[in-house]
């Protein structure tokens, strides 16, 4: 029986509650910018920014194409470098759990296709991890968190990102 097996009873299930867990912490993010966002910016520009410091860190490709042309523009490059500069950088707890989740995202890659071309394992695991160095982000360690901790946290981080995001709404 291997890791995954004694933790969650099966390998796919495991990869699922990971790959949810690495978007928990996604959206918990998406819940924290968004006040540090609308502070400086307009309300659309905000949840477009966001999302694309999000994308940025995780070193994703935008999914349409408002995303593809915003990160095209010098000036919203210059803005996602200062909100993660302002935001993100000073808290070592933020950048502690975006090391774990883009370290279990490189898990759940690998997990879901165990024949990743080595461009494609470059892009998937080495990539996101160089770009969390490139931005300051990375946390300190180079293993990778043990996925049922993971998991909770990600929950938790989510559910309190998301509660002081309410607050901020009702102020």
């Amino acid at each position: 029986m291997g890791i995954f097996s004694s933790l969650f009873g099966n390998k796919k299930k495991a990869l699922k509650m990971a790959s949810d867990a690495v978007d928990f912490v996604k959206i918990g993010l998406l819940f924290y910018l968004l006040p540090e966002c609308k502070a400086n910016f307009d309300e659309s520009y905000s949840e477009t920014l966001a999302t694309a410091v999000i994308n940025t860190i995780f070193s994703e490709i935008p999914s349409n194409e408002t995303g593809k042309k915003f990160i095209q523009n010098e000036t919203n490059i210059t803005n996602i470098e200062i909100v993660i500069e302002k935001s993100i950088k000073p808290d070592e707890k933020l950048r502690q759990i975006i090391t774990d989740a883009v370290r279990v995202k490189c898990i759940v890659s690998h997990g879901l296709s165990t024949k990743l071309s080595e461009d494609e394992f470059i892009r998937q695991c080495r990539y996101p991890i160089d770009q969390l160095k490139r931005l300051q982000l990375l946390q300190k360690g180079g293993e990778s968190p043990k996925l049922n901790d993971f998991i909770i946290n990600a929950s938790s981080f989510m559910k309190a990102c998301e509660k002081d995001y309410e607050l901020y709404q009702n102020t």
